[in-house]
């Protein structure tokens, strides 16, 4: 089995002219993806460095300029989403399991391919890095990259936020880390096969919260529902005190945990 330890640089919506809108099926757009190949052993045995041509959002946002050193004439030239993809899947190969740090990129890298209509199967396993190193160091806050190479006093020699630097710098990490245990391979499949249990068990609950007043405390009649995705939205209004309110109800996700967090305020048309 190989470990395909990677790291994706995105471009992002930003509004040049008056009129330009985001597009709300894609937030981040992948414009690079960096990779070493390990063995088994943690050896490196290949290594993959390309820059992808954005469709969507097709001028660089400022900040990525500045924070990526990547600028539109290196990225006009290349290829588009699909045409990278293809050639990613067969440079990883068969019984590999992906490694990124956090689950940012492996969450970007399949919203991309959702959005772009290419198949994601191959990338089912994957090490969140990061997780590994907490545990190893018993930390309960999310460290950057930076922060563990500094450390693990792992030399710095390459740039920080390049795809191939970053992949390199958490090989690095990877190494020191790892203990090889197979409970750190994350089935993708299964985990949001289980997440989605959850969640819609949740969502069965969130009509039955109950309004309070934050005033008086009172229990409010609802007089309006509705609901989004993995929100819940009721109105009441309180005959003791005589204002409206509003309840929110969403379905978070803590460290894992699904669990339904709620609020309750006075209504005015700004909330």
């Amino acid at each position: 089995m190989n470990y395909i330890v990677f790291d994706l640089e995105f471009n992002m919506f930003f509004r040049f002219k008056e009129g330009d809108l985001a597009n709300p099926a894609l937030k981040n757009e992948i414009i690079q993806i960096g990779a070493l190949k390990l063995n088994d052993q943690l050896e490196k045995i290949d290594e993959f460095n390309l820059l992808i041509k954005p469709f969507v959002y097709k001028r660089l946002n400022p900040y990525v300029k500045r924070k990526t050193n990547i600028n539109t004439s290196k990225i006009i030239p290349r290829k588009l989403f699909m045409e990278a993809m293809e050639s990613f899947e067969v440079w990883v190969g068969t019984e590999a399991v992906l490694c990124s740090w956090g689950q940012d990129d492996i969450l970007g890298l399949r919203e991309n391919c959702s959005f772009f209509g290419f198949d994601a199967k191959f990338f089912n396993k994957y090490i969140d890095i990061q997780k590994v190193y907490m545990k190893f160091e018993g930390l309960h806050q999310q460290p950057s990259l930076e922060r563990a190479v500094d450390d693990l006093e792992i030399e710095k020699t390459l740039p920080f936020h390049d795809a191939f630097s970053d992949a390199a710098y958490t090989v690095d990490i990877f190494r020191k880390v790892y203990d090889f245990s197979q409970d750190a391979i994350i089935n993708w499949e299964k985990v949001q096969q289980e997440n989605e249990a959850k969640v819609n068990e949740l969502k069965g609950l969130l009509s039955q919260t109950v309004i309070y007043c934050p005033e008086c405390g009172n229990i409010v009649e609802k007089i309006k529902e509705s609901s989004k995705s993995k929100k819940y939205f009721a109105h009441g209004f309180c005959h003791q005190c005589k204002i409206p309110i509003k309840h929110v109800a969403r379905i978070i996700n803590s460290d894992g945990e699904f669990k339904i967090s709620c609020k309750d305020s006075v209504y005015t048309r700004d909330s």
